[in-house]
């Protein structure tokens, strides 16, 4: 992750986790780093789409690849996964509704401690607590759940959509976000 000068405050901030519930870091992104066909391309996704929707990345090469979203007041939960196994599950936060937050993020920690895949690797009995302390917003936590199922370059891919998804979710930037009318 990108690290700025004081003087640069990131648009937003990734949080990602490893399975074990462990943070690997906190970096800042600016908007600027990403691609404007790919940040227009989520947007228009999460425009067409509404609030709640699960899909196949609509483009021939990507369709292997599955978005699921859940959001609303200034929240979302995401997960994508690779021929139907697991890549990552996301948490994002815009800084806007804290108490709506605070529920959304409790409920993403308790879900991720059920998994088999955390509950066997965790080295504590409280694997994501630090995601609650974190209070950079727009926040965007994500665990990388290091599938073996999964090639490093659609594990890439990913990536790359996660950060682009994030960016789009957090309505970060100067980009304004078109309604599904104007589709």
């Amino acid at each position: 992750m990108t690290q700025h000068p004081s003087s640069a405050k990131p648009d937003y901030y990734v949080a990602p986790f490893s399975p074990d519930g462990e943070l690997i870091g906190i970096g800042g992104r600016m908007i600027s780093e990403l691609s404007t066909k790919w940040l227009g391309f989520c947007n228009q996704l999460i425009a067409s789409k509404g609030a709640v929707f699960q899909c196949k990345i609509p483009l021939p090469t990507l369709q292997h690849i599955t978005v699921q979203v859940t959001s609303g007041s200034g929240t979302a939960l995401v997960s994508f996964l690779v021929n139907d196994h697991p890549a990552s599950s996301a948490v994002a936060l815009t800084g806007q509704r804290a108490t709506a937050e605070a529920e959304v993020l409790r409920m993403f920690v308790e879900s991720m401690r059920r998994v088999p895949t955390v509950q066997e690797l965790a080295r504590t009995t409280k694997p994501f607590d630090c995601l609650l302390a974190i209070t950079e917003r727009p926040l965007y936590g994500v665990v990388l759940w290091a599938n073996q199922s999964i090639s490093e370059s659609d594990q890439q891919l990913v990536q790359e959509l996660e950060n682009h998804l994030a960016a789009a979710l957090l309505a970060v930037g100067d980009q304004p976000r078109p309604s599904a009318s104007e589709q």
